[in-house]
């Protein structure tokens, strides 16, 4: 009975993900066009906002129970596994072409995960430090908000943005709809292996971490599918941006948090990261090598965790 339940648990989160992952990449366009903005903005802050809540949710979660090893532990893997396996995946299936913008933003990314390490140099996000990290994404936002929104080409002055708050709401809407289908294929996957016998490690590694990914996964290979690859590549920029700033100032807000991570994962971020800042600069775009490679680096930190490695 339990086996059969946990199945269908899967089969419903899965269809949830596939029908707003659709909707979702439609309405991303529309809301683009009303608003005068490129769906590659709209997909920085509002899908990355609602794509995120699953990482969100679990490291405040996890600072309120004291358990601040893993609040740090989940948004850095998140980071990695959001360039690493997601975009991977979606370039490996189609070139996404981002354009000049996603170079911008993914500076701000970099930038971001720069003043993260800057303030853990002293062994710990202090409160002080999760306000500041807040503080460095409200003024990313204000920055956007100045440059794409205020100002069209030109610096000319955008008078109507006929974007509702509907529209938005929708958008929001459609992506926690898609969280909950990740989190349904998440308790699902997670109680199989259980009742299979299949170590707690392997789990968190492979189906808790892959499902917590899954919203974000789903709409970057739509956008690949429907060559809409500002919105996939808009999507992760956005993501990685607010697990380093939002997703860590809160729960270090909550509860200082100890910066104990190993340099392992860093250097894994890294190479992942940059490369992609290179390539972004270089075409404005992802295509199917740098897929293969970051395909690549993600079975490599599949390799280094099943070895044991301190990750």
């Amino acid at each position: 009975m339990g086996i059969l339940v946990w199945s269908l648990s899967i089969v419903l989160g899965i269809i949830l993900l596939v029908i707003f992952g659709d909707r979702l990449s439609d309405k991303i366009v529309e809301v683009a066009e009303k608003a005068g903005v490129s769906p590659l903005i709209i997909s920085l802050v509002v899908i990355s906002l609602a794509t995120t809540l699953p990482e969100i949710t679990t490291s405040t979660m996890a600072s309120l129970t004291k358990a601040e090893g893993i609040a740090l532990g989940n948004a850095l893997g998140s980071i990695f596994a959001n360039i690493a396996l997601i975009l991977g995946l979606a370039s490996l299936i189609k070139p996404l072409k981002a354009g000049s913008a996603a170079y911008e933003n993914s500076l701000v990314m970099l930038g971001s995960l720069g003043f993260l390490m800057l303030l853990s140099v002293d062994g710990t996000l202090s409160r002080l430090d999760g306000a500041l990290l807040l503080t460095a994404y409200a003024l990313y936002l204000r920055w956007l908000y100045r440059k794409h929104f205020v100002r069209g080409v030109g610096g000319e002055e955008k008078r109507h943005v006929r974007a509702t708050p509907l529209d938005y709401a929708l958008l929001l809407i459609f992506g926690g709809l898609m969280v909950i289908g990740a989190r349904l294929v998440v308790y699902g996957g997670r109680n199989i292996a259980e009742a299979l016998g299949v170590a707690e490690y392997v789990i968190g590694a492979t189906i808790v971490a892959i499902g917590t990914s899954l919203p974000e996964m789903t709409n970057a290979i739509y956008g690949a599918l429907r060559e809409r690859g500002s919105i996939s590549v808009g999507n992760i920029i956005g993501a990685n941006i607010m697990n380093a700033l939002v997703v860590l100032g809160l729960a270090s807000l909550i509860r200082p948090i100890p910066t104990g991570a190993s340099t392992l994962t860093i250097i894994l971020v890294l190479m992942a990261m940059l490369p992609m800042i290179g390539e972004l600069k270089r075409s404005g775009s992802l295509g199917r090598k740098i897929g293969a490679y970051f395909l690549a680096l993600y079975a490599l930190y599949l390799v280094l965790l099943f070895s044991g490695a301190e990750l």
